[in-house]
């Protein structure tokens, strides 16, 4: 499994409907156990994201598919990174 962060913002209608957030967290987790992920942590944070995830996928692949079925659900923006522990970034470099 791979760890990916995703840096999460709601839309205008994920505002407006602020008291679903627990609906939509519940979907975003399904959609990513469907693909093969597992939503590891989410925190909510300040400054101009909301929320932050710590998720796993197989590869790739999955982490694709689970997010273009989250951008249908049309109430957040995300933008995904992969991560790596730094010891494994060190090992690299020699």
């Amino acid at each position: 499994m791979f760890t990916y962060i995703g840096l999460v913002k709601l839309t205008d209608e994920g505002r407006e409907n602020l008291e679903k957030a627990p609906e939509y967290l519940d979907k975003i987790r399904k959609i990513i156990e469907h693909e093969g992920g597992t939503l590891e942590e989410t925190f909510a944070i300040m400054g101009p994201w909301d929320f932050l995830s710590l998720v796993k996928y197989p590869d790739n692949e999955a982490a694709f598919r689970a997010l273009a079925q989250i951008g249908k659900l049309e109430v957040v923006h995300t933008e995904t990174f992969p991560a790596e522990k730094v010891d494994v970034f060190m090992k690299a470099l020699v």
